[in-house]
């Protein structure tokens, strides 16, 4: 059985991609795509957590499993595309947070870097939205509250792991393994 939840964990990885390509295609639209792209992005970090909790129930890691990260960064980071191709947000400040976080990781290559410097892209989609499109903003906002409710502790585990590898975890009352 363990082997049936690999596959299935592997499918919803594939599928993660697809939805980045899916947000990707979406660049050269403008604002009223971004209801769609709201809720592709929603459908990507279902599939996240979903491929997660297969990968888990199988007991052993998924032959993709090493996507996982770079399938987040692109769920993030075409959400910010999206965002500057259709004018949602200035195409230089864009470019230049995009640069920033090159640079900074070229010369510090750190997950925890790399998760700070993805919350701005992350979130801005939604909170474009809450303007923009408040229907969208809504399922988000309704998305998250039952994320938490049904797989809230492995979302603290990430923030715990963010927070030990960036040395902050002792300033957050944890202690260094």
């Amino acid at each position: 059985m363990s082997g049936f939840f690999r596959c299935l964990a592997d499918l919803a990885t594939l599928a993660r991609a697809g939805v980045v390509g899916w947000v990707l295609l979406q660049v050269g639209e403008g604002p009223e795509a971004l209801g769609q792209v709201v809720r592709l992005l929603l459908l990507g970090w279902s599939l996240d957590i979903l491929d997660g909790v297969l990968a888990r129930a199988s007991g052993r890691p998924s032959p993709l499993a090493a996507w996982d990260y770079p399938l987040d960064a692109g769920l993030a980071w075409a959400g910010w595309a999206y965002l500057a191709g259709a004018g949602l947000v200035p195409v230089g400040f864009a470019w230049a947070w995009v640069v920033l976080a090159l640079v900074l990781l070229l010369r510090h290559p750190r997950k925890s870097l790399s998760m700070l410097l993805q919350v701005p892209p992350t979130f801005a989609p939604f909170l474009v939205a809450s303007g923009l499109a408040p229907a969208a903003f809504r399922e988000a906002a309704l998305w998250v509250v039952l994320a938490l409710l049904l797989d809230g502790r492995r979302f603290l585990e990430v923030v715990r792991e963010f927070l030990e590898e960036a040395g902050l975890l002792p300033f957050f009352g944890g202690r260094r393994a």
